[in-house]
């Protein structure tokens, strides 16, 4: 960076500021205009494609320069915190009539106010409504990882102790935006939302009691025990998240409830690896389309579209809260209040967010709105409820915080509520009298100045005399010209500018009313200033009592979601024990069975691995479904230690401790690790860490390496979750040679994708039954994705003369030359085409003929989905039934 020798004061203001903020771009205010300067503008020209112009010089150089518009600010913004840049806002701390009218010397005083950061955002329009936006903090202390994380958007500030394999879990369940965290510690994955703690001026705790006084002290305690139990890490850990977040803030407070230690808080453990195959909250291109949460949310409000996607990444592991969830959602479905307690929640603004706004004095009249509207519906909200059911009456006990609040911000905030509070008409009319009398002086002008003219008129006997507002010379008299010379008889009366058609006069009186009037809408914004802040003072005096109300707000939008999909009949509440059962009656894939056609039905399986057989081995061709329906049983497992409804008939479940899915690894090409590399580093988590209370599922363990290789390893795994984890578990394979050590595993269970052929035509029925694959189906898997005939046809003589031969047949057809192709006989789509004579077609029996090969080429394309059905199939089930 260059340095400030010889700049202008400005530039010289600039360079002291970017030198404590390196690693910002610097929003430089210069007037009505965001400024940035050297690389900052290369950078933000880039990312934002806006003009780069130059704007002086220094050191004889032109200075790079771009700017936003002050009032465009936040969608720039926007783009540019989704391309990963850290902005420092500098603000002009004083007026500049002011600096000028006191002589003050030397540019306006100018410094950072906040830093906009990924993790510290607050702002409507840069965050996703339905999203959490984590902000996390590590530590490390004796080997033990403390992690502290917040969203100040909505106040949540929670702690956790882990492992080095825990800490990337829990970093995998809470995707936050933005991880300070010291140089050595090993990220994984999450590397690139990493902020080196070693490059910031924060004040960090020395030890752990200097951790814990600064959290007590933050939330005005004498001790962080009154809190819960903390450990060292943790207490490290949230002292130095709270720290950041005071120095993005300059010195601002976020709004943040009482710090919450997860890790007392039983919940089911996944790793990363996992949630990415799973796609509980998003696809693999971070889309919400296609996950586990689209597919079964019915919140209808932001909160409660945050709080389910909390629900569904850390699922519980404790009993007694999965009932209360169930309990209370069953009531809920139950009560014939269910559709007005839902028409209710659809219009529940944001409070969380807007309380948290007002707490860093970000305020805007739509925020105070939001609190209001919050309040009033809540207190429509609560009689709806069902009574005796703990939940429900924990959540209406919170829904009537504070009434004299809600009445005041009824009667004194305007409706609508503008935009910001510059525009004026925050406060409503008739609130307070002193800003209804300067609005009424600011407002009607026009009949003030009627009514004065009026009166000089009949003073100084000119009927036709007027006040006119001229630009230079303000409110005048203007009288017609046979007028003049007995108006200059009168002392009061100024002559300043003679007309074609008559005078100008200025009038002492006239000039005080000019400054009543100009100076009034000055005085109206002041005191509605001055009233909004009194409005916002409150507010924060009941912060606590609000921030509990937007939670059961949030709580009833997600409890009505889940009672919402139940009442369809298609999803039911699981049977939760503390046992190691596992029964699942016709589940169904709720992400697969979301995306059919309408129609269309999913093929639902049953799944049994409760004792003695635990131990599940899947055989069948590609395509058949295995893969849909080992996601779908670990996705049911979801759900229900999430406390919500699963899309069954029926099932029972002993609650899962550690959830495995090992299911479509690919290579990771950033760490130069192999398919297999990944697939084994997955596969080794499951054995070190699965139990007999764990669930996992894996697909096709070995199949990255050589033949005997691969059936080496995946026998080997079969045997050690067999033997030694004893986990419940659905193992899918295409070795099936392993379906042989159902005689030697006792809780070894072999089943099948169930394949039949029918009238020449391999039909994959999508259902899992009992037995084993009597063959793969590869090449018929090849021919529907449209492998040329030649070479499926080469491959299926391959494949009969190696079923034909035996271990000393010599030489293998692999290595037999392939005969020459026969000419390919044409398509029947070809066929239909060179029998046309489009000289001899009419008009009507050309369009018949084009249908007719429209109607071919579907024949030709069309291939049977997985997990829907099929005219073949279905005529093949009809026969059998």
């Amino acid at each position: 960076m260059s340095d400030a020798t010889g700049a202008s004061p400005a530039m010289a203001q600039w360079f002291a500021i970017k030198a404590r903020h390196e690693d910002a771009l610097l929003f430089f205010r210069m007037g009505d205009f965001y400024e940035l300067f050297f690389a900052d503008a290369h950078a933000a020209s880039s990312a934002l494609d806006i003009a780069l112009t130059h704007r002086g010089q220094h050191q004889g150089q032109p200075i790079p320069m771009c700017g936003v518009p002050v009032s465009q600010a936040e969608t720039y913004l926007a783009r540019l915190i989704r391309r990963g840049f850290r902005v420092a806002i500098v603000e002009q701390l004083e007026d500049p009539a002011e600096a000028k009218a006191r002589g003050a010397k030397g540019p306006l005083k100018r410094d950072v106010v906040r830093l906009v950061t990924p993790g510290t955002l607050t702002e409507e329009s840069l965050l996703e409504a339905g999203r959490a936006n984590y902000c996390a903090a590590i530590r490390e202390q004796a080997g033990q990882f403390g992690i502290a994380w917040a969203d100040i958007s909505t106040g949540l500030f929670e702690t956790e102790a882990t492992s080095q394999a825990g800490l990337l879990a829990v970093l995998g369940r809470l995707d936050a935006a933005e991880i300070i965290a010291p140089p050595g510690v090993e990220l994984g994955p999450f590397t690139p939302k990493r902020v080196d703690i070693s490059r910031m001026a924060l004040a960090l705790p020395a030890d752990e009691d200097a951790a814990r006084r600064a959290i007590a002290h933050k939330f005005g305690a004498a001790s962080l025990d009154a809190f819960g139990d903390f450990t060292a890490p943790e207490a490290l850990a949230g002292a130095t998240l709270l720290s950041y977040l005071t120095a993005t803030q300059m010195g601002a407070e976020p709004r943040l409830s009482p710090p919450v230690s997860a890790g007392l808080q039983g919940r089911l453990a996944m790793d990363a690896a996992t949630r990415q195959s799973l796609e509980l909250l998003t696809n693999r291109t971070g889309e919400e389309a296609g996950s586990l949460l689209a597919s079964i949310k019915r919140t209808v409000s932001a909160a409660g579209a945050r709080l389910l996607a909390t629900w569904l990444s850390a699922p519980l592991y404790d009993l007694p809260s999965l009932t209360a969830r169930q309990a209370a959602w069953l009531a809920l479905r139950d009560t014939p209040q269910l559709g007005e307690i839902r028409d209710q929640l659809k219009g529940a603004p944001d409070m969380a967010r807007a309380l948290s706004r007002i707490a860093l004095g970000r305020a805007s009249p739509r925020d105070l709105a939001a609190i209001r509207a919050g309040l009033k519906l809540a207190a429509g909200l609560a009689p709806l409820l069902p009574r005796g059911i703990a939940l429900l009456d924990h959540a209406a006990a919170h829904l009537t915080p504070a009434p004299g609040l809600a009445a005041t911000l009824a009667h004194a905030l305007a409706e609508p509520a503008p935009l910001r509070l510059e525009d004026g008409g925050a406060i409503a009319p008739g609130f307070d009298d002193t800003l209804d009398s300067e609005r009424a002086l600011r407002d009607d002008t026009r009949q003030v100045i009627a009514a004065f003219q009026s009166e000089l008129a009949a003073r100084y006997n000119v009927p036709t005399l007027k006040i006119r507002h001229h630009a230079q010379l303000g409110y005048v008299l203007e009288a017609p010209a046979a007028a003049v010379e007995g108006l200059r008889a009168h002392p009061e009366l100024q002559l300043r500018q003679g007309m074609a058609n008559g005078a100008r006069f200025t009038h002492p009186e006239l000039a005080a009313l000019d400054q009543r009037i100009t100076e009034a809408a000055f005085r109206a914004g002041a005191r509605e200033r001055e009233l909004f802040a009194g409005l916002i003072r409150e507010t924060l005096a009941h912060a606590r009592a609000l921030a509990a109300c937007a939670e059961s707000l949030a709580l009833l939008d997600v409890l009505q979601s889940a009672a919402h999909l139940s009442a369809s009949g298609r999803f039911v509440c699981p049977e939760l024990t503390e046992d190691e059962s596992f029964e699942i009656e016709s589940g169904r894939h709720p992400v697969v069975e979301a995306a059919l056609p309408p129609g269309e039905r999913f093929i639902p399986n049953h799944a049994n691995l409760s004792a003695p057989q635990r131990l599940m081995l899947l055989t069948g061709p590609n395509m058949a479904g295995k893969s849909t329906y080992l996601r779908q049983n670990a996705l049911l497992v979801v759900l229900a230690q999430s406390g919500l409804p699963v899309p069954a008939a029926a099932m029972r479940l002993g609650l899962v401790d550690r959830l495995f899915s090992r299911v479509g690894a690919a290579d990771d090409l950033a760490s130069g690790r192999s398919t297999f590399m990944v697939e084994m580093t997955e596969t080794a988590a499951i054995l070190h860490q699965a139990g007999p209370k764990s669930f996992v599922i894996v697909d096709e363990i070995g199949r990255g390496t050589g033949t005997r290789d691969g059936l080496a390893i995946a026998q080997a795994v079969l045997e050690t979750l067999h033997n030694a984890n004893r986990s419940r578990a659905i193992f899918a394979t295409h070795f099936h040679e392993l379906v042989q050590l159902a005689e030697a595993l006792a809780r070894l269970q072999p089943f099948t994708m169930k394949v039949k052929e029918y009238r020449g035509e391999v039909i994959f029925m999508h259902e899992v039954v009992e037995g084993a694959a009597a063959r793969s189906w590869g090449v018929h898997v090849a021919r529907l994705a449209g492998v040329p005939e030649p070479v499926t046809k080469r491959a299926e003589a391959l494949l009969k003369a190696a079923e034909r031969g035996t271990a000393a047949a010599a030489p293998l057809p692999l290595f037999a030359a392939a005969p020459e192709p026969e000419p390919a006989a044409p398509s029947p789509l070809a066929a239909q085409l060179l029998s046309l004579d489009p000289d001899t077609l009419t008009p009507r029996e050309a369009l018949a003929r084009l249908y007719e090969l429209r109607q071919t080429a579907r024949d030709m394309h069309a291939a049977p989905a997985q997990t829907r059905s099929s005219p073949a199939r279905d005529a093949f089930q009809a026969k059998t039934d």
